[in-house]
């Protein structure tokens, strides 16, 4: 069996395949400045093409925004607007020219956490933060995802952080100081340079860090995890860090949180590509 995962992001679009035997490829697509319908179609094209995942008889689709009740297409999304209405089965029969037998819709955080599961098990409870263009979460108990009835756990990103170092900081959406406005992928221009993105220099009271450790505090409080696992291009960016954020979030910690947590992080930014492949390979 073909699995083909496709994950639309913020900036590029990422993919991944597996074969019958196990064997797995990725592709990225070249970054976008400012994503337009064809734009998308063309960067997924290219990945299907470097991949020559031309036919595959299952598909995982995740892209960031909220989806319509129907689960037909994206209802509202901050960071890619232009998915607002698209109908997900036109957009698939657009790139590989028919319907595959099998479509699974999940969004980039809870693929993204499914296969850091998958891929290093434990049986306690993870909380999985993506940390992209956006911020997403997803909590498993094992391998399998933590909801509130039939939905997710919530958009961690628009979590409201108060100010930080005295200024207001807004996001596109119009919303003030949340989670994504510190420490999305747009908002860490001071810290790219001509090699990309790097936090090795993030300190303890730069405003992002601030942020990040406020959430991971607050993830304890309401989830209890036994691991949290920063994922997403920031999230591999924020590795050499991983112990001072340990460090700081355990400064003060509730004693209802798991004594004895771990931190770990992304080890590709593949991974919501290949949870999306996944799922879509077991009918999710």
């Amino acid at each position: 069996m073909t699995a083909l995962g496709i994950d639309i992001g913020g900036s590029s679009v990422k993919a991944a395949s597996t074969d019958s035997g196990g064997r797995w490829e990725v592709a990225s697509s070249v970054p976008y400045a400012t994503a337009d319908r064809a734009g998308i179609q063309s960067a997924i094209r290219a990945c299907i093409e470097e991949l020559e995942a031309t036919d595959p008889e299952s598909v995982g689709l995740c892209l960031p925004g909220r989806m319509n009740a129907e689960r037909s297409a994206v209802e509202f999304s901050v960071n890619l607007p232009v998915l607002n209405g698209w109908c997900f089965e036109e957009l698939l029969g657009s790139v590989l020219g028919a319907s595959p037998d099998r479509v699974c819709v999940v969004s980039d955080a809870a693929a993204a956490g499914f296969d850091y599961a998958i891929e290093a098990p434990i049986q306690g409870r993870t909380a999985a933060i993506s940390l992209g263009t956006g911020v997403g979460l997803c909590v498993l108990d094992g391998n399998d995802p933590v909801t509130i009835g039939s939905k997710g756990i919530g958009h961690l990103g628009l979590m409201d952080m108060g100010r930080i170092g005295g200024v207001d900081r807004i996001d596109p959406s119009g919303a003030a100081n949340t989670l994504e406005s510190f420490v999305g992928a747009s908002s860490l221009a001071p810290w790219i340079g001509e090699s990309g993105l790097n936090l090795d220099s993030l300190s303890p009271t730069d405003p992002p860090m601030v942020a990040i450790v406020r959430a991971l505090r607050v993830v304890h409080a309401i989830y209890q995890p036994d691991r949290i696992v920063l994922l997403g291009g920031v999230g591999m960016a924020l590795r050499s860090q991983i112990p001072t954020i340990q460090s700081l979030v355990n400064d003060g910690l509730t004693p209802l949180a798991c004594q004895g947590w771990t931190i770990g992080s992304a080890t590709t930014t593949h991974h919501a590509a290949r949870g999306a492949a996944k799922l879509a390979a077991q009918s999710c």
